[in-house]
């Protein structure tokens, strides 16, 4: 566990709703551990788990594994995610819309997130290909922080994470 998750945790405590905080702790565990029981069953392990400010991450031994395997993986977290907003659509619209805020997001197509890895998976042996996901990523940001701006958005926290997220694509 890095400083930056707790630090993160307190400061959502003192902004807001503890209650909302908890539900988006809650979705975060719901999605990783679709990724551990991906990693189960593909006999991967699991070799660690990350806390940063930016959320949670399981990390597994990727040198045995297959690309399919791979990608089934990174896809797992963003599926129990989907999965979970269609099942609590009618009875909990607001716990499903956090599901599907997380499952999308984790679907962007950054280096660091779900998409990104699988993305990769699918196009790893193209230098051209990387180089064009990493334009696909830097756009993405740019439009999503375009678009935030135009609809009156103006959270300094999720510029911070479309600016974090494009440093990390450059890197």
């Amino acid at each position: 566990m890095d400083f930056g998750f707790p630090a993160a945790v307190c400061i959502a405590c003192l902004w807001g709703d503890g209650e909302l905080l908890l539900q988006c702790l809650a979705v975060c565990m719901l999605h990783e551990t679709g990724h551990g029981l991906a990693m189960w069953l593909t006999r991967a392990g699991i070799r660690e788990i990350r806390f940063h400010a930016a959320g949670m991450q399981m990390v597994t031994h990727t040198a045995c594994l297959t690309r399919l395997q791979r990608l089934c993986i990174s896809l797992s977290g963003p599926a129990v995610n989907l999965l979970m907003a269609a099942l609590l659509y009618r009875t909990r619209p607001e716990t499903a819309l956090l599901h599907l805020c997380m499952g999308g997001f984790n679907l962007l197509p950054f280096r660091v997130l779900d998409g990104g890895t699988a993305l990769r998976c699918l196009t790893e042996d193209s230098n051209t290909a990387e180089t064009l996901l990493h334009v696909l990523a830097l756009l993405c940001a740019a439009l999503g922080m375009g678009v935030l701006w135009y609809c009156g958005v103006r959270n300094p926290v999720l510029y911070l994470m479309a600016g974090y997220l494009a440093v990390a694509e450059l890197r």
